[in-house]
């Protein structure tokens, strides 16, 4: 997916020692991941399978990375018609399907098969510190990339003005003039 419409960047806190307890970051980043993805017009069967599959793909690099700030990012092509999701670790581990997996009773070892059966397609692509594994869906209807990006926009300046009131503060609205001429 070399160009891209909006893109959501999600830090995830895996640094737990404990591998088992380094998952523990999925559920809220899930939530976010569905917000996001809600807001931005995803419903249905393909919002559902875009979560599970950032699910998966998070799950991993906080289990196998080690301890780490894991940057994940939602992103939509230009056009609106994909959706991809990445996570990028320092990890060197790249990431396989084990074949012969089908013990019921394992709480471990299906996540990429569950990643490649929903995808489109799915890779890692090497960033020299370590991986990028991402997930690519194919959107039922297209999307309009920039009707999002100029909703994001919108509701970033709110944000911001909500804060600097809180604060006491309130943003200051500078007035552009243009400049008097020169004297020459």
């Amino acid at each position: 997916m070399p160009q891209h419409g909006p893109l959501y960047r999600l830090t995830v806190t895996a640094t737990d020692s404990d591998p088992h307890e380094r998952v523990a970051c999925v559920g809220p980043a899930r939530k976010v991941v569905r917000s996001v993805a809600t807001g931005w017009g995803l419903a249905g069967t393909v919002l559902d399978d875009l979560v599970t599959i950032a699910s998966e793909l998070l799950a991993n690099a906080a289990r196998h990375a080690g301890p780490a700030r894991l940057t994940a990012l939602l992103r939509l092509d230009a056009a609106g018609t994909r959706v991809r999701f990445e996570v990028e670790d320092q990890g060197a581990a790249l990431p396989r399907i084990v074949a012969g997996l089908g013990d019921d009773q394992a709480d471990t070892g299906r996540g990429l098969l569950m990643v490649e059966a929903l995808a489109e397609r799915w890779g890692t692509d090497s960033t020299g510190t370590g991986k990028v594994v991402w997930a690519e869906l194919a959107l039922p209807t297209p999307l309009d990339p920039t009707a999002i990006a100029a909703q994001a926009h919108q509701a970033t300046a709110r944000s911001d003005y909500m804060r600097a009131a809180s604060m006491g503060t309130a943003p200051r609205r500078i007035p552009i003039v243009p400049a008097a001429p020169r004297p020459r």
